[in-house]
């Protein structure tokens, strides 16, 4: 259920981003939409290394705390402690691109610092705050807020007055409903869980989940840097129109990758719960979604030219080679996704790091090269090498550790776990 919730979440939020993205691109110009693109995919970037693994280790602490005041605190001290370092993240994001690329002099206006900051720690807040529901086995709260921020979003950007502020407008609406989103999730966790937030104990919480906290983090930052870096990279590298469209095109391609990271979300989340199962559990989520990940690249490599074309014949033009791509890299990357889940249970988490960091580190470094080769189609080529890649490492190490695994898997006794 979890897996179908966190699906229908990302479903929803993406049509509707969709949506979102076609209202911009046919009200504003495509560099607003490719500035505010690159804006909010730094913010996300700034979030993921501010947060330190707090929703991933939500996940794997919370089905251990069943005492009302313990679960309290194991989701008051990651909230708390991510919120502040993403503040910080934030601001030293702010004073590093207000000095580089096209769109450096946006990081100077007080405006834009301000909603920057915002988006960031409620980056980080909601992440954790979802995770909660999701250990839980409560999905359906997931739904509900993901679907909350995406409509109400819509609705403030297509106000005709925002369009006077270009990209600072868009920035500004995508930042303050996600903010509300995030107090409102808060007060749902006091009505309905009983959630008590505290900060008794709070410096012995963290150092509790250390381990846990610098795992997570280590992986989680690996595995994403790129969603948010390449962004980035096409923006200082080519032009703002080239960025618009890259944008698109990459928001777009993001939705291929929904069914895995349901999947594998779940996976960790359940194999918590039941670690003995997490192996099973991993394989019937990779039958599952295959279909859907194959019905998925066959109407982008057939209609995606018609998809690219309600935001703009440019569009069409220019990004239909790097929405195949990304449709294409769908595949390896179920297999990753869905992979580190088990990992991440197995507490497996130098060898779940070193294949994200290898896929990310040698994909920027493509990424970089690529552009200059093919335009905004290289980072797409960049993707499915590297995720290709990063698939036959996973399958590698399965078949090394399939015995040791498989006895975890069916109750026995596991052998000692990396720290």
């Amino acid at each position: 259920m979890n897996s179908m919730y966190l699906t229908a979440a990302t479903v929803v939020t993406s049509l509707l981003g969709y949506v979102f993205w076609t209202v911009a691109a046919r009200m504003y110009p495509a560099s607003a939409v490719g500035e505010a693109g690159a804006g909010i995919s730094a913010m996300a970037f700034a979030s993921l290394l501010g947060a330190l693994g707090g929703s991933m280790s939500v996940l794997a602490e919370l089905p251990g705390r069943r005492r009302p005041r313990e679960w309290s605190a194991t989701v008051t001290a990651p909230l708390v402690f991510t919120s502040a370092t993403s503040a910080v993240t934030a601001l030293a994001t702010v004073a590093v691109l207000s000095r580089t690329g096209h769109s450096a002099f946006l990081y100077r206006n007080g405006w834009w610092v301000a909603a920057f900051v915002v988006g960031v720690v409620a980056t980080t807040a909601s992440q954790v705050l979802e995770s909660v529901w999701i250990a839980e086995r409560q999905g359906i709260w997931f739904l509900g807020a993901n679907s909350v921020f995406a409509v109400v979003k819509l609705a403030i950007v297509a106000l005709p007055v925002f369009t006077v502020f270009g990209a600072t407008g868009i920035l500004s609406a995508w930042s303050a409903v996600l903010a509300a989103t995030t107090v409102g999730c808060v007060l749902v966790l006091v009505r309905l869980y009983g959630y008590r937030p505290s900060l008794a104990g709070f410096s012995g919480q963290i150092w509790s989940m250390r381990e846990s906290l610098a795992g997570n983090y280590v992986i989680s930052v690996g595995d994403q840097v790129t969603l948010y870096a390449v962004p980035v990279i096409v923006a200082l590298k080519m032009s703002p129109e080239a960025a618009g469209w890259f944008y698109v095109a990459w928001k777009i391609g993001g939705f291929y990758a929904v069914f895995a990271s349901a999947v594998g979300t779940s996976t960790f989340a359940e194999g918590s719960h039941r670690p003995h199962r997490v192996l099973s559990l991993a394989f019937a989520g990779m039958r599952a979604i295959l279909p859907f990940i194959a019905l998925s690249a066959a109407v982008t490599i057939f209609a995606g030219r018609l998809v690219l074309h309600v935001f703009g014949a440019q569009y069409a033009a220019h990004a239909y080679t790097l929405l195949v791509l990304l449709s294409l890299g769908a595949f390896p990357d179920a297999v990753v996704t869905i992979y580190r889940g088990v990992l991440r249970v197995h507490k497996r988490y130098r060898t779940a790091a070193a294949i994200c960091w290898a896929i990310s580190v040698s994909r920027l470094a493509l990424t970089a090269l690529a552009l200059s080769w093919w335009g905004i189609a290289g980072a797409g080529w960049a993707w499915l090498a590297t995720q290709t890649a990063g698939a036959l490492w996973c399958a590698v190490d399965l078949a090394v550790q399939h015995s040791s695994m498989k006895s975890l898997d069916t109750g026995a006794t596991s052998p000692k776990e990396e720290s």
